[in-house]
Order: structure tokens, then sequence, then C-alpha cells
């Protein structure tokens, strides 16, 4: 089966990777401000005096909402009072300010995980003045921002606005919103790892405890027609979800060294000069659609991690990692781009103790397309010194002299279906003319440069990098026969025959996760053994995933998460060529 058909670098048209996929379920969607409107006041029941408290996360519009949603209330013949719960924020103070400064850092990218509370942003006495102004209202009042519940818990109705990952960064860029706490946006740069390591932490506290009292939550990606659903349809959902296989919202991000696979290929707008990376599943960054093609709603994926965590991930899973989904997949575009950075990634104790991070970045790359001459960098030459090594990348840095990195990095020609192991310590990156799988542990943002080519970002400035972490973690045992023999492991048969095979592509000791390859003509069959699996269709046109609740396919080069639930599966060939499909798992 190693010997399957040659590797096919053009996608069938017949099945387009699909960039928005929805997840099967009974919803009844509200569609604009009005219909929302309408559905909240029915909640209410007529009741002349009421609180309706609309939270929401980071990024959200809150300006929008207000001015759509009260016009709303207005045509429907009821008017509110609005209570912004940005009065009650704590005036900034010295040790407040110590506080988020300790977590932010000095460094312009790496910052340590806040473990407080949404309450520590608040000023308590100015929350109860707040309460005791909606008490006396003798009408319909709108608590609303992000924290609103702090003020009169879930009051007679309460909505959540979330807004996803990649729509907060386009807000972000645009300076349209700020970070949660603060009165004024930022830079890019800044306002994204102040919500990396402040806001998501923070509020996805917040919006956990929150989950199982919604009465409508609110999709407000599209800030002048947002959607909703009621809370208890919304629950229901997700526990549906949790028993089949599940894609997720993919999104796409331009870079100083990326390609043009993806955008050719993925269908995706082509005004970026390219596409570097695809979060094709990033657990704390990515959305999940419900609904049906028609009728849809998107929210963060960490909902449903929140309620069904048993059922998505398993309790061998959950027992060590929480919620916290521990694989990820995304893409690396370097066909007719360039190499990525020479770059190095912490063990567990140092990711732990300088960035609060519970478990570390380990990776490996699958190789899904290569172009002739295309390599990996990985390991470190046989001669090196680590001294020279050093003194080259601090002159590149502090004064802008240019070396080559094949004078201190190992390095191995790619093809289609490689798998390069790089543990964290592990010196690497990809080279031009790749498009990389990367099939990785979560954490996805510690990735400490040695070396950039004096490159500039797409907003040109010189990209930063990180000397002083890089080179307190780099394993120089790490070299080239030693990182060939251990770290680009043989394809091993477990089971099967010519028509139908699960190899093993890597079971090393110091990554927590397994990866394997099914191989089929036809069909193969499968089980999840009481852990999720996440396919990867890296070679074939289309597959259905059977299991006992129904189809779903699965097209070429798209991922899906199948859950703890599901049990036994089968794959079935619906394209016209053989099929080969990469599967990791928690060991």
């Amino acid at each position: 089966m190693s010997d399957s058909p040659p590797f096919v670098d053009s996608i069938s048209l017949t099945h387009p990777y699909r960039r928005f996929p929805v997840n099967p379920c009974p919803l009844s969607v509200l569609l604009g401000h009005e219909a929302i409107a309408r559905a909240i006041l029915e909640r209410l029941g007529g009741w002349s005096r009421a609180v309706v408290v609309c939270d929401g996360f980071s990024g959200v519009r809150w300006d929008v909402w207000r001015e759509r949603l009260n016009a709303a209330f207005a045509a429907l013949g009821q008017s509110a009072s609005w209570v912004n719960v940005e009065e009650a924020l704590a005036e900034a103070d010295s040790d407040r300010n110590a506080v988020i400064q300790f977590h932010l850092t000095d460094d312009p990218i790496f910052g340590r995980l806040y473990r407080g509370k949404i309450t520590d942003f608040f000023d308590r006495a100015k929350l109860r003045r707040l309460a005791e102004r909606v008490a006396q209202n003798p009408g319909i009042t709108v608590v609303y921002g992000t924290g609103a519940a702090l003020v009169c818990g879930a009051g007679d109705c309460l909505v959540y606005l979330d807004v996803s990952k990649e729509e907060f960064q386009n807000r972000c860029r645009q300076k349209a919103v700020a970070n949660f706490g603060c009165r004024r946006p930022a830079s890019f740069g800044e306002m994204y790892k102040r919500a990396y390591y402040i806001d998501y932490p923070v509020l996805n506290l917040e919006k956990r405890r929150l989950l199982p009292q919604l009465d409508f939550v609110v999709d407000e990606i599209h800030v002048n027609s947002p959607r909703a659903v009621k809370g208890e349809p919304f629950r229901a959902a997700l526990a549906q979800v949790a028993q089949a296989p599940v894609r997720i919202v993919p999104f796409f991000m331009p870079g100083p060294w990326g390609g043009q696979w993806m955008k050719q290929n993925f269908g995706l707008p082509p005004e970026p000069p390219n596409y570097a990376w695809s979060y094709e599943l990033i657990a704390p960054e990515n959305g999940l659609r419900l609904g049906s093609e028609r009728e849809w709603l998107e929210v963060s994926l960490d909902y449903l991690l929140w309620q069904e965590a048993d059922a998505v991930m398993g309790r061998p899973v959950t027992s060590i990692f929480g919620s916290s989904f521990p694989i990820r997949f995304d893409y690396l575009d370097t066909m007719q781009g360039g190499n990525l950075s020479c770059q190095v990634h912490p063990p567990p104790d140092y990711i732990r103790d300088e960035f609060g991070e519970p478990y570390t970045q380990h990776e490996t790359y699958y190789i899904m397309q290569a172009e002739p001459g295309a390599r990996v960098y990985f390991g470190l030459q046989e001669d090196i010194d680590p001294a020279k090594f050093r003194k080259a990348a601090e002159l590149a840095k502090n004064q802008a002299v240019p070396f080559d990195i094949n004078q201190f990095v190992h390095s191995l020609p790619s093809k289609p279906h490689d798998l390069f192991l790089i543990p964290a310590g592990t010196v690497h990156c990809s080279g031009a003319g790749n498009l990389v799988l990367e099939i990785s542990s979560t954490p996805y943002l510690y990735t400490f440069k040695i070396y950039d080519y004096l490159r500039k970002d797409l907003d040109g400035a010189l990209r930063h990098v990180s000397i002083e972490h890089a080179f307190a973690n780099i394993n120089f045992a790490r070299k080239g026969r030693w990182v060939a023999g251990h770290l680009k492991p043989a394809p091993r048969l477990l089971r099967g025959d010519s028509e139908a095979a699960e190899y093993m592509l890597e079971d090393l000791d110091l990554l927590f996760h397994a990866i394997h390859r099914l191989e089929f003509t036809r069909e193969i069959a499968d089980a999840v053994r009481d852990r999720f699996l996440v396919l990867n269709l890296v070679e074939g046109e289309c597959v259905e995933i059977e299991t006992a609740r129904g189809r779903t396919e699965l097209h070429y080069a798209e991922t899906i998460i199948v859950p703890a639930s599901v049990g036994e599966y089968r794959l079935v060939n619906r394209g016209s060529r053989a099929c080969k499909v990469v599967k990791a798992f928690v060991k």
C-alpha cells in the first residue's frame, strides 16, 4: 500500500476544500437586531419592568449593538434604559499596573498567562452603585458590555455576544475596538499580545461560568446583521454535535514567507499577497458553525469543549488536559514562498515557569506538497560551535549582518508524505517550496526565532528575534545523524494489506501524541478507542466517514475531529483515486 499512485498536486474540482463548514443540528436562528429584540421581549413575557443583561467577549462592537438593538426595541413599541458596565471599571493604580505589567512583561511578543478573575478589573463599589441604579429603574433596563453579568447576575434575560478570534483580530487591525479593561485601542501587536495573555484567559472563565444560564447566544461577527439562538436549543445542539465528526472554521493569514498554494487551491480571497498560515484546528482560536447551510451561527469552539469535554475528548484525555484540546493541525505554506525563520520551542519546564502554559509546543511537519529541491531544516550540523552560532545570530540582530543557516543547521530533502518530528528544543524550520501540515501540541505562540534573514513583516517592521529565549532552550545534542535516525521515522505497518492498511508514522516518547496513516482503495474500518482522533485527507479526493449516527464528508486537505463518543467508524472512498488519511491522537 505504500506504493500507492503518485501524489497529485491539484484538487478535484468536484470536491473543493470547504472554507466555512457547518455542523448539522436543528437550530432556529434569529437574524438581525429586530428579530433578536422581538425574541427578548417575548422572553420577558410582557413585563413592564425587567433587566436584560448583554454580556460578551473582547472585540464586540458594543456601540453598534446598543444603537441597533435600541432602535429595534423602539420599532416594536418598547423603550429601554441602557447602563454600560464600563462605568464600573477600576481606575488604573500602581498595584494594578504592576500586576498587568508583570504578565505582559517587557518582551514585545511573550508574556505570562493571567490567572485572575474578571472581578479583578472592576471596582466593587461602582458595581454596587450600578446595581442600585438598575433596581430603581421602573422600566426595562439593558445592562451591557463585557462583564455586564457582574452588575445583577443573569437578570431576567441573559444574552451573550460572541465574536470570533479572527474577526477580533480584524477589528484590532482597524482599531475599531479596544482590549478588555482598556479605554483606547493600541497597535495590533500590543492588542493581540494583551488579548492572548489577559483577555482570553480572564473572559473564558466568565463565559464558561455563564454558559448554563444563557437565554440567548449571539454571533456578532457580522456586526450589522447578528445571528442569535436561544440558550436551551444551543446547549442541546452542542450535545448533539459532540456525537458525530466535527469540522471547525479554519482561518488564514498572510506572512512575509508565505506561499501561493492555499490561495490557488482553497478559494481564498485574492487580495493578500500570500497565505502563510492556516489555523485548521487551533482550539483556542477557531470558531464552530452550528445549524444548516441555510440557517447557522458561529461561536467559539470553546463552548463545545466546556460543555461536552468527555464526549468530545474522552475521559483519558480530560483527566490530564481538562477541557484544553491538546492537538492542533495547521498549514504552513512556503510554495513559491520563502524559508520560515530559524527557530526553536521551549521544553515543558521552561514554558510553564516563564509563561504559565501547562504543556509545551512539540511539533511535527507532515509534507503535503513539495517543489523539486525543497528541504526541511531540523537539528544541528555535526561540527556546530554553539558560541559561533550565537555570535552569528547576535550580529544579525544587532548589526544586520546576514549569515547562511546551512553553516549551523542540518537539513534533509522533503517530499510528499514525509514526516519530520520536532520535539521542543530542536532547531528547525520549513524551507521554501513546502506545504506543511503541522501536527502538534496546541500551544502555538512560543516560537523563539534565532534568525529571520533580516526580513520585515507585512507592516514594514523588522521581525523580532528572541535570542535569549532561543539559546536557553536549544538542545545541542540534536545533531544531523541523531536527528536523521530518530526524528524522521519510516512508516511501520500495523495491520492490513494492499487494499486497506494502517501504518504507524510516529510514536516518539518525547511527544504525547501519536500519528498514524490509513491507506485504502475503497474503504477501511477503524474505531475511536476512548479518546478523540483528528483526521486529515492527505491524498485522494473525498471520503465519507460513516458512524452509527450518520455520514460526514471529508474533502482533500480538510481536517476533522472524530469525538471519543463515536466509537466504531468506517472511511469510504468517494473519489477516483486511492486515499491516505492521517490520524493523530493522544497516546
